[in-house]
């Protein structure tokens, strides 16, 4: 046993040695790349969240953590203040912040939907009309997708001239905001409205707006990472394309995922899931829904400008394209 034991331990030295003498080496595994993302805390980054806990990250050697915030707009400021990486962020939040800086890229749209916001107020019981809020007071998030609802509101269904105040305040100070009698009516995104109505049931009324604004959810990051990790942000992009792909094939399965990680009930979820479209995108529409909402926000007195800026300058496809070729 012994001479065999010698044996072994002689062949397994010079194999060792014979590695050596030819200058070869047991590969080394490269360390994954860690990005932090800044997520929203609602349904529209279902596929961040699947692609985060079904490990599609892994495959490219990314180490990827979710930075959970409420709203696109402290995602956005998360990743200007380098806290994160990179950010999810509705167009709206892209159009404000384009007034004020260039030092950032839209890399992509993942999902979109034309009924995540929602106009509401306490029902009295009597006919609703739009024409009841003139002079009145509409809660909304400053610099966001709601605050551009709510104006996109008046206008399409032909009450422009409506003159309304805007009380700004946080997405989850809203409910409790017109609950209270506060303002009269607020301007909300998903989940905020579902629990409203979920909770208080026929107190809330629902203004019809699906369709009224087309809503997108983007990835953005600073102009330097752009630069840096056009690769990885190309690889985040298939892994993203790959938990489109688990949703359309798996629903319920990918439902039961984002209801875990949001910590929201079934039910919740399904409120809005039906208005989402899955799809990685870089088009034409979406810098005409910037410049439009742009043209807004100076008309409207939400910005002081004078002129639009260049979004095309803000768009930055270089990574989508590598992820869409195959």
């Amino acid at each position: 046993m012994k001479a065999k034991g010698i044996v072994l331990l002689v062949l397994v030295v010079m194999g060792l040695l014979s590695i050596n003498w030819w200058g070869g080496k047991a590969p080394a595994t490269e360390p994954p790349i860690k990005l932090k993302i800044a997520t929203s805390t609602t349904p529209l980054s279902a596929p961040l969240i699947i692609a985060r806990e079904l490990e599609l990250f892994k495959p490219y050697n990314l180490d990827i953590e979710l930075i959970p915030l409420r709203g696109g707009h402290l995602c956005f400021q998360a990743m200007i203040q380098g806290v994160a990486d990179l950010a999810t962020s509705s167009e709206t939040v892209i159009m404000f912040n384009g007034f004020q800086r260039s030092d950032f890229r839209l890399l992509a749209s993942f999902v979109e939907s034309d009924n995540d916001l929602k106009l509401l107020t306490l029902n009295d019981e009597q006919p609703k009309s739009i024409t009841q809020l003139s002079d009145k007071k509409i809660g909304m998030v400053k610099a966001s997708s709601s605050e551009f609802f709510a104006d996109a509101f008046l206008i399409i269904s032909g009450h422009q001239q409506q003159d309304f105040q805007k009380v700004f305040m946080s997405p989850q100070a809203l409910g409790p905001a017109l609950l209270a009698g506060d303002v009269d009516a607020i301007s909300v995104w998903e989940p905020f409205g579902y629990k409203l109505i979920e909770e208080h049931g026929d107190t809330i009324y629902q203004y019809p707006g699906k369709g009224i604004y087309n809503l997108s959810f983007n990835l953005v990051t600073s102009a330097v990472n752009a630069r840096l990790h056009e690769k990885q942000h190309a690889d985040i992009l298939r892994a993203l394309k790959s938990a489109q792909n688990f949703i359309n094939q798996h629903p319920q399965s990918a439902k039961q995922i984002i209801s875990d990680y949001l910590d929201i009930s079934l039910s919740e979820l399904e409120w809005a899931w039906n208005d989402y479209v899955f799809r990685l995108s870089l088009n034409n529409s979406l810098i005409s829904n910037l410049h439009a909402q742009a043209r807004w926000a100076i008309a409207s007195g939400a910005v002081d400008a004078q002129t639009t800026p260049d979004f095309r300058l803000l768009l930055d496809d270089s990574a989508l394209k590598q992820a869409l070729d195959n």
